[in-house]
């Protein structure tokens, strides 16, 4: 993992932290609850991207129980 891609996932992860800190809170309207899903959902997206790019390919999804899907 190069420099500028570590740095990129350590956003994301301090990102999804704070929206995970914030819709613990109890004072966070549904609307604002819904904003952060959808940015949190955005940035998982983003984080799963860059892997792929890293590696080349998707890894080939795997059920809980290691099995391989189809």
């Amino acid at each position: 993992m190069d420099a500028k891609t570590e740095e990129t996932f350590a956003g994301i992860r301090d990102r999804l932290e704070e929206i995970a800190t914030q819709v613990k809170g109890d004072d966070v309207p549904l609307d604002a609850a819904l904003d952060l899903y959808d940015e949190a959902v955005k940035l998982g997206m983003r984080a799963t991207e860059l892997l792929e790019s890293m590696n080349g390919e998707p890894e080939p999804a795997v059920d809980s129980d290691g099995e391989g899907r189809e």
